[in-house]
């Protein structure tokens, strides 16, 4: 599940890296979304949009194109963007990946905000929680550039990276920062890496599990064999 932040500070374009006619965070982030789709052949893949609350987009599916035109389809303005409900938007992804018997599951959450909503059901910290208890794996990204204020006077909104390193850690996930598109695209395909690094492994592990089990056997009969022989 990928559950992508919404809210009114998406409209800030630094990571663009231009003052003026460049694109704001979340077309940024839906370009970089968009590649990271085309990059996935077999895996289902969900979206979630959140900002005062979080709503599920789009469920896991492997038709990739309508899950690209659903992600076209988001701008600003399709849910309340005056505040930021992580919590929310972690545990409406876990609804949608807790039945799953898919042996990796995971959340990629990408935000430029701190957790900011009263009105959620779920805190970030106990969203985490309910995430290792099913054994999904979030992936943190804080989107933009936080500091001092850029030269076009774009507004400061108040982040929180310990929280999403917190969320990382407590799901066996990573966190991350991306200051401009090259970064989130390549923080993206860190995620890509670690994903086929685990499928990796555990088709290596299968493959070691059915090699002791024949080991022995095919050894007897080897020996059988010498000795009829």
């Amino acid at each position: 599940m990928i559950a992508l932040d919404v809210s009114l500070s998406m409209q800030d374009k630094d990571l663009s890296g231009r003052a003026f006619g460049g694109k704001n965070r979340l077309d940024v982030a839906k370009e970089v979304i968009d590649d990271f789709i085309n990059k996935r052949s077999s895996d289902r893949i969900g979206l979630v949009l959140f900002g005062k609350e979080a709503y599920s987009w789009c469920p896991p599916t492997l038709d990739y194109q309508a899950l690209r035109t659903l992600l076209a389809e988001v701008r600003l303005g399709v849910v309340d963007g005056t505040a930021t409900a992580i919590g929310d938007a972690l545990g409406t992804s876990i609804n949608r990946l807790r039945r799953s018997t898919a042996s990796s599951r995971v959340i990629i959450l990408l935000t430029d905000g701190d957790d900011n909503s009263r009105s959620q059901s779920v805190t970030p910290n106990q969203a985490a929680n309910f995430a290792a208890t099913f054994k999904i794996k979030v992936f943190t990204i804080l989107m933009g550039r936080h500091g001092k204020r850029g030269w076009w006077g774009s507004r400061r909104f108040r982040v929180n990276p310990r929280l999403l390193e917190e969320i990382a850690a407590l799901t066996g996930g990573t966190p991350y920062r991306a200051t401009d598109r090259t970064a989130l695209k390549e923080r993206f395909q860190r995620i890509l890496n670690s994903l086929k690094k685990d499928k990796r492994e555990r088709v290596e592990s299968i493959g070691t599990q059915h090699y002791r089990t024949f080991l022995i056997p095919g050894l007897l009969l080897l020996g059988l064999e010498l000795l009829l022989g």
